[in-house]
This record gives structure tokens, C-alpha cells and sequence, in this order.
């Protein structure tokens, strides 16, 4: 009898290891997915591109531009607008600045404009809106 040896094992632990063991692997498995996917070029939302649509202002129209880099809202710009409608519409060009910075910024069309902006900002949003449209995978 001498040779014979017992093994005690209490069925608590075996199960905090095993448990514990397998969130380890969870989080291992997750954490390498995670890592991995970040040099992902083809999870872009947008591709690539300068983007135009028109803007409707009574009679006369402006051009909107979207600038697409890496998936990335890079500009939105008024790129084109008459001079009538410079005059009848002066706060289109300052709304445009205003809503280019929060969109870049926000990588989202979901912003917060000034109130003496909200209805020009409103129109450039729209236009926006449709050049992401065309711009998505």
C-alpha cells in the first residue's frame, strides 16, 4: 500500500478553473480579432472620392462638394454659387463653413448648428446627405 497515493480534489475549484480558463481564451480570441481588424482598409463606410450634388436655392442652385479619404468624411465645401444667389442667400456660405467643421468633425450628418444658420444648414445637410449616399460601398 505504500505506492498508492489519493488525489483530493475539491469540485468548487476545479470548476473557478475552468471557468476562469475559458474567459481567458474568450478574451485572448477577442482581443486578437479586435487587433486585427483595425488595419482593415475594406470596413470604410464611404469609398474614396470627391462627391457633387446641387443645392436648390428658388431659382438658382449651388454646388456641394464631399471629399471622401480613407473612408473618412475628409471636406464638405460650397463649391459653386452665383452671385445672385450670394446675395438673396448671405448665410449659406457661413452655414457651409459651420457645417462642414461639425460634419468632419462628427464623421456623422447628426450636428448641432446655430440657429441663425438652421434652415441654410438644413439645405447643405440635405445635399450632403445625397453625396453620402452615392458615396457608400
Amino acid at each position: 500500500m505504500s505506492g498508492t497515493k489519493f488525489v483530493v480534489v475539491k469540485l468548487k475549484e476545479l470548476i473557478k478553473t475552468v471557468v476562469f480558463a475559458v474567459l481567458g481564451v474568450i478574451i485572448l480570441v477577442g482581443l486578437i480579432w479586435f487587433f486585427l481588424s483595425l488595419g482593415d482598409k475594406d470596413s470604410a463606410t464611404y469609398r474614396d472620392g470627391v462627391y457633387h450634388t446641387q443645392v436648390a436655392l428658388g431659382n438658382e442652385s449651388a454646388m456641394v462638394s464631399i471629399t471622401i479619404e480613407d473612408g473618412m468624411i475628409e471636406d464638405v465645401a460650397l463649391s459653386e454659387m452665383s452671385e445672385t444667389a450670394m446675395v438673396f442667400y448671405p448665410l449659406m456660405q457661413s452655414a457651409a463653413e459651420e457645417v462642414c467643421k461639425e460634419v468632419v468633425k462628427n464623421q456623422s450628418l447628426t450636428i448641432q448648428v446655430s440657429k441663425q444658420n438652421a434652415y441654410s444648414a438644413q439645405a447643405i445637410l440635405e445635399a450632403v446627405a445625397k453625396g453620402l449616399e452615392e458615396a457608400e460601398k
